[in-house]
């Protein structure tokens, strides 16, 4: 699935991943390819993205922001 997080200004990280692991506000979820579409709330913490299973995962630091998720992907908005 395509994965794309960003800030207004800057994108952090924009490529294909095997799963992507944020701080919801009601908790920690994990989304992989052919998720439902949601949107969500972030609340501070890591957003952990795995290009491959088990592969160890890039690690970006959040202080909040929010998650869309759509049947191709996800978009973090820091």
């Amino acid at each position: 699935m395509h994965i794309v997080i960003a800030k207004v200004d800057t994108v952090l990280f924009e490529g294909e991943a095997y799963s992507l692991t944020v701080p919801a506000v009601g908790g920690e979820m994990t989304v992989l390819g052919g998720h439902m579409p949601l949107v969500t709330t972030l609340k501070a913490g890591e957003a952990r993205v795995h290009i491959a299973a088990g592969d160890t995962p890039k690690i970006f630091s959040l202080s909040g922001g929010v998650l869309e998720v759509r049947s191709d992907g996800a978009t973090v908005i820091l």
